[in-house]
């Protein structure tokens, strides 16, 4: 596993990226907290390390159910493991910003995560195909010479998070924990995804692989998402799909991200609405037909979501030059297709609502006069909003562990059918907000048009007619009616005395 920590100038031999060249930026409020935690730990990192690697990792492996040479304890398994990922990361904090990181820390600390990963992998060898395990081993190895031979860097975190979700995967799976989520195809998939992104990274730090590429890796990380919830949804396991499809949707937003930090391929577009496209638009299509009982209905569905999912992608492609790129022309549709695979687990056994939420995801992501935020750039120029991400993930996997897929899967829904109607309702808002205005206005308009017609009959009475004004000329105001105030003028109107 990688450590994630910054070093100082390091010797010659070893180049060590800058944080200025970050695709994934960390908000304050974390470095604000890792800097307590620095604070808070007098203890040299490597120290750390090596007591992660002498007093946590040996009696973690003997507590595994398969060695069996401690008594088997859940309890005490999960202590176990919770304190070496959790020394894994209070060591890097302490070096970030303590300014203790050495190029033999670093090398250190990813050597101490080895063992670990050997073990589970060879634990899982009977489930996994082994050229799998294999070939995650070995690439992890050879990034590590790279390292170690200033041709690479471990500062990623793209790369670690996915190395310690599958390193945590192959532990889960090994033990029989959370059968339903990580069975042996799910954990494959996971597999695949981080060796695709570790051979990236490998012919990167061989100079084979240009910065420019790495869009369209990411891009087809999430082509290999969509494959995988495709494959997941004719097994019936509508939930793994579901989770590839968020999978692939973090992919997606860090291709975009990767493509305006990197420069992109000519290619580049392309590659990313073919990516969607099976990611949004045929997944969720092929889990709609067998979620209806792959019959004539199903298929009549499954076809029409993907033909609007595909349409909508269409239109962004040729409307992309035009368009303010801090707004989406209809729902995107990465919304389209979580809103459809959320309700397959959400409706399962309803299918009336169900076919309610793919009409609404439709006609969303094709309302293209409807404008609606980008979140990532929003993300991106306000990092105090992401505190809400680690706070949804919590939600997230409570939902799941306590209630199971169907309340996780709500978790999703709710907050996106929000996004899909928020525009609307704003909108709806807005016109109830002008007709309170006028009606506001009504009784000083009438008041005006009674003080006017009085003059006018003083000046009659007097004998001095006021002269006929052509209507069309007239100031606007005290004659027009509401009606015609609300279709034609919508501003507020100016104040009579000061005209």
């Amino acid at each position: 596993m990688t450590d994630v920590r910054p070093e100082k100038p390091p010797r010659r031999g070893f180049r060590l990226r800058r944080s200025g060249g970050r695709l994934l930026a960390k908000p304050p409020w974390i470095d604000a907290i890792e800097r307590r935690i620095a604070q808070w730990m007098p203890v040299h990192p490597n120290v750390l390390s090596s007591v992660k690697l002498v007093l946590v990792l040996p009696p973690l492996v003997l507590a595994l159910r398969q060695i069996d040479v401690l008594p088997f304890s859940t309890v005490l398994t999960a202590a176990l493991v919770i304190a070496f990922f959790a020394l894994d990361v209070v060591d890097g904090i302490v070096a970030r910003h303590r300014g203790l990181a050495t190029p033999f820390g670093r090398i250190f600390d990813r050597l101490t995560d080895y063992p670990l990963l050997v073990v589970v992998s060879y634990l899982n060898a009977d489930v996994i195909l082994p050229w799998l395990l294999v070939a995650k081993v070995g690439l992890d190895l050879m990034l590590l010479a790279l390292y170690a031979t200033g041709r690479g860097s471990t500062d990623n975190r793209l790369r670690t998070a996915l190395s310690y979700t599958t390193l945590l995967a192959l532990l889960l799976l090994s033990q029989g924990w959370a059968p339903r989520m990580l069975t042996p195809r799910s954990v494959e998939a996971l597999l695949g995804i981080n060796i695709a992104f570790s051979t990236a990274i490998a012919l990167h730090g061989l100079g084979l692989l240009r910065k420019r590429f790495i869009a369209d890796v990411l891009s087809a990380c999430n082509l290999l998402c969509g494959i995988g919830a495709i494959a997941f949804a004719t097994r019936g396991r509508f939930e793994m799909s579901l989770l590839f499809v968020v999978i692939g949707t973090a992919f997606d937003g860090f291709d975009g991200a990767a493509a305006r930090r990197f420069g992109g391929t000519r290619f580049g577009v392309y590659s990313d609405d073919i990516a969607d496209g099976i990611n949004y638009g045929i997944a969720p299509g092929v889990a709609l037909y067998f979620a209806l009982g792959a019959g004539l209905a199903g298929l009549v569905i499954g076809v029409f979501y993907s033909t609007f999912t595909l349409a909508r992608l269409v239109f962004f492609t040729l409307d992309k030059a035009s368009s303010d790129p801090n707004y989406f022309s209809g729902v995107p549709s990465p919304a389209g297709g979580l809103i459809t695979m959320s309700s397959i687990l959400v409706f399962a056994g309803e299918p009336a609502l169900l076919g309610l939420m793919v009409g609404i995801a439709c006609a969303q992501m094709v309302s293209f006069s409807t404008h609606y935020r980008h979140l990532g750039r929003v993300l991106a120029h306000n990092r105090r909003a992401l505190v809400g991400g680690p706070v949804y993930a919590v939600a997230l996997l409570l939902g799941f562990w306590v209630w199971g897929p169907r309340a996780a899967a709500a978790t999703i829904l709710v907050p996106i059918l929000v996004y899909g109607f928020a525009p609307t309702v704003l909108m709806f808002r807005r016109v109830l907000a002008v007709r309170r205005a006028a009606r506001a206005r009504q009784p000083q308009l009438e008041s005006l048009d009674d003080a006017g017609d009085d003059d006018a009959d003083a000046d009659a009475d007097e004998g001095n007619p006021r002269p006929a004004v052509d209507e069309a000329l007239a100031p606007r105001g005290a004659s027009q009616t509401l009606d015609h105030l609300d279709h034609v003028d919508h501003r507020p109107a100016e104040d009579p005395a000061a005209g």
